[in-house]
């Protein structure tokens, strides 16, 4: 059954995928009625925080004198520790004939899987009479309602019945970058009122540019006769990209294109302080119990005689209730330029993570470092020295003397695009064996000023972790970027 649901999901996500590509003009050349748009998210832990998330969004919107129609679909999918926790796809079609400015008469359908909740399938079909209570330009507002019918295999069940369908759509754009929506939809059986589903979404996108848009959505669902074992409600909260295929249309389409590097040139990397903060965040609530999120810090000061750098993540995952994942690390370090692209650097590393069982690992050093690339919007740098770890891994205290070395790389690679990466690494002369590294990676997509897009990785590798702990850990995250 496992197998013929996952067919059934990714045979309807790839036609429907197949149907936004090729079925339609592509918008920027052609004045077509369609707009199809892709959207999807991911987060990743892989090592003692074993944990995987994503999410699929495809929708086909069409408007045409007094037809609209949409054709779409979701797919959800989490995991942690090889045990899946989150498995929902929906495809859904709606028509609309409209009968006067505001007045329509329609139809919808839907397709429902959730391997969680226990059920096979939900089909949904109905026809409804609705009205626009708000529409302009800008805004809509429309209710709906009207008779329909379910079949359904829940919990083994298999049932039939006609419903009722009350709908609420809303739509608001607030700039021409940004665009927020809303809809609920209540499904109660004709005959039985205390039996219903409830669905509510809510969602904002951030256009970055004609192509690329930021999708944050948060998801609820409400069953009231679940499946046995099985939980009323689920909730759910996205953080994604959006891609429009054939570009906005003209009335949402942003005011610049990301500028041609022949045209915009990288930006300097600039003098005096620079701070970034980001955050990244995925959740599920309810029968699906997952959260994961990383925050982070990063302050620089650049003088011609010196460099501050200090950085700090804090990344957090549960399932089920249970901590996955709990680290914190930090790291702080002062360069004192000898000359234009040679410097003495002392730092300082703080390292905690309760699932790998180091309860710290406190790393303070001296080192000899140089630019080997070092120009206004590209720099690489080396460095390496003595240090000495004091740590509590595995309940077991310990201090010795190390080696430190390290490597950063931070590139402007145009005025809203950047890629910083980083490498350090710890050794114990005396045995060799003894030895850790620490990378991260990042890119930052500039959406204002203030504002970016970050997709980041992360890998942690321990020689000797504590027992029962992997040696490896590797993250992979996106989400927003405040810089001041």
């Amino acid at each position: 059954m496992m197998r013929s649901h996952l067919c059934t999901k990714t045979c309807l996500a790839a036609l429907l995928a197949s149907m936004l590509l090729t079925g339609q003009p592509m918008a920027a050349e052609t004045s077509s009625p369609w707009e199809n748009s892709a959207a999807a998210g991911v987060s990743l832990a892989k090592g003692n925080s074993d944990n995987l998330s994503y999410n699929l969004h495809l929708l086909s919107a069409y408007e045409f004198d007094n037809i609209e129609a949409k054709l779409g679909a979701d797919w959800h999918y989490a995991e942690n520790n090889d045990v899946t926790n989150t498995d929902s796809f929906k495809a859904y079609g709606e028509y609309r004939f409209l009968l006067s400015d505001r007045a329509y008469l329609g139809t919808n359908t839907s397709y429902l899987v959730d391997d969680i909740t226990d059920i096979d399938y939900r089909i949904d079909l109905g026809i409804v009479a609705g009205y626009y209570l708000i529409k302009s330009k800008d805004q809509k507002l429309s209710f709906e309602t009207g008779p329909g019918y379910v079949w359904q295999d829940q919990a083994d069940i298999s049932d039939d019945y006609m419903t009722l369908r009350f709908a609420l759509n809303y739509e608001q754009q607030l700039a021409k970058h940004t665009k927020l929506w809303f809809s609920s939809i209540y499904t109660p059986a004709a005959d039985d009122f205390s039996d219903y589903m409830l669905s509510a979404e809510a969602g904002i996108d951030t256009a970055i540019n004609d192509h690329w848009a930021i999708r944050t959505a948060i998801r609820y669902q409400y069953d009231s006769t679940p499946s046995p074992d099985s939980q009323s409600d689920d909730t759910l909260l996205t953080l994604g990209l959006r891609y429009a295929l054939g570009g906005y249309p003209e009335k949402d389409a942003p005011t610049g294109k990301i500028p041609a590097p022949s045209d915009s040139g990288p930006k300097a990397i600039q003098n005096g302080w620079t701070n970034t903060a980001a955050l990244t965040l995925s959740m599920a609530d309810g029968n699906s119990d997952n959260l994961n999120t990383t925050a982070s810090y990063d302050a620089a000061l650049r003088r011609d005689l010196g460099e501050f750098f200090f950085t700090t993540t804090y990344s957090y995952a549960e399932a089920d209730n249970t901590a996955s994942a709990d680290t914190l690390n930090a790291r702080t370090q002062f360069n004192k330029l000898l000359s234009e692209k040679t410097y003495l650097g002392t730092g300082l590393g703080y390292l905690r993570d309760d699932i790998a069982d180091i309860d710290y690992r406190i790393t303070p050093a001296v080192t000899l470092g140089h630019y080997f690339i070092k120009e206004n919007h590209l720099t690489l740098s080396f460095e390496v020295g003595p240090g000495y770890t004091f740590e509590k891994v595995d309940g077991i205290t310990d201090d010795y003397f190390s080696i430190v070395a390290g490597e950063k790389l931070i590139w402007e690679i145009n005025k809203r695009l950047s890629l910083k990466q980083s490498l350090i690494g710890h050794i114990n002369p005396s045995e060799t064996e003894d030895y850790n590294l620490i990378a991260d990676l990042s890119l930052d997509t500039d959406l204002t000023k203030h504002l970016a897009w970050r997709i980041a990785a992360s890998w942690s590798f321990d020689n000797t972790p504590a027992s029962d702990s992997d040696k490896d850990d590797i993250t992979l995250s996106s989400g927003i970027t405040v810089k001041f």
